[in-house]
């Protein structure tokens, strides 16, 4: 951009002369400020459409923490929920570190979401469709797509007994169900893309708060630059600065959890080759009975 100069740091934080002057929006922090609070339906509704590929009339934002079953059952925290107006549930996982569970995660999300609207409606015909967004700042899937989609699907059986084909009457169904849908946006492939064109990329392009290419969308995209300014307002908050702060060293600490309790697994994984009663183990390591007892499956 001509007269301006801006600089990242290894946040994605753009700074003008020193000045803070945009965080990006794959901060979860901040991301959830723009889409996923009360008031942002808009907002939300614009990026949906981009996403999906389909015209939404109306949104709802809900509460992102799911229900649990019982007070042992693991607790489920998305970025962003919402019901459109057809019914369908849409949730959005902003997700910048690789913690390498995103497909488990994923499903753990839409499965909780599922089964609790199975408890609601007590007949399967009326279960809404429930889609799991999943944004990513790593390539996670082995695909050449940034926009990957999957679906609940039949393959191919490969037995040496098949069914004739004279059996089939009519199309075969592809899908066991369509009310199940997964889509990852893998921001590290979409980077690596030249001159990327189409509304999703615009979106994208605010996201990561590539400036040149946001000063062009806007032009295109009236939701797009409403958002962006409200990122700008936001970004500009002096407290916003202390925020990244201490996500900064919380980002630190996880990292550090993360290699203890990896260390802790190995030692364990050495004590049962040699035998080691699993109570002697859960002292040693800190790990509980349950994390030796899968350790001693998967060996």
């Amino acid at each position: 951009m001509k007269g301006k100069v801006y600089e990242k740091d290894k946040y994605g934080i753009t700074y003008e002369n020193g000045k803070i002057v945009r965080i990006p929006a794959k901060n979860d922090y901040m991301f959830k400020n723009l889409f996923g609070v009360n008031g942002k339906e808009e907002n939300l509704k614009g990026l949906l459409q981009a996403i999906l590929k389909i015209k939404i009339d109306s949104l709802e934002i809900e509460n992102s923490e799911l229900p649990r079953d019982n007070k042992e059952a693991k607790l489920g925290v998305v970025d962003v929920k919402a019901k459109l107006s057809d019914g369908t549930i849409a949730t959005i996982e902003m997700q910048v570190k690789n913690e390498k569970n995103i497909g488990e995660r994923i499903t753990f999300y839409i499965c909780k979401i599922y089964f609790n609207d199975i408890k609601k409606k007590q007949d399967y015909k009326q279960i809404n469709k429930v889609i799991a967004i999943a944004i990513i700042d790593f390539s996670y899937f082995n695909r050449k797509e940034y926009h990957q989609i999957a679906h609940l699907k039949f393959e191919e059986c490969k037995d040496e007994n098949e069914i004739v084909s004279s059996i089939l009457k009519g199309k075969e169904d592809e899908y066991i169900t369509d009310k199940i849908e997964v889509h990852i946006i893998d921001l590290k492939k979409f980077k690596k893309m030249k001159n990327p064109k189409g509304e999703l990329a615009d979106w994208l392009n605010l996201i990561l708060g590539n400036e040149g290419a946001i000063e062009m969308a806007i032009q295109r995209n009236v939701d797009i630059a409403r958002v962006n300014e409200e990122n700008k307002e936001l970004s500009e908050a002096e407290d916003w600065a202390q925020f990244l702060r201490d996500v900064a060293r919380y980002d630190e600490n996880t990292r550090i959890s993360y290699a203890i309790e990896e260390k802790e697994k190995d030692i364990a994984k050495k004590m049962l080759k040699e035998n080691v009663d699993i109570e002697t183990i859960r002292r040693v390591t800190e790990l509980t009975k349950k994390e030796i007892e899968k350790l001693m499956e998967n060996r």
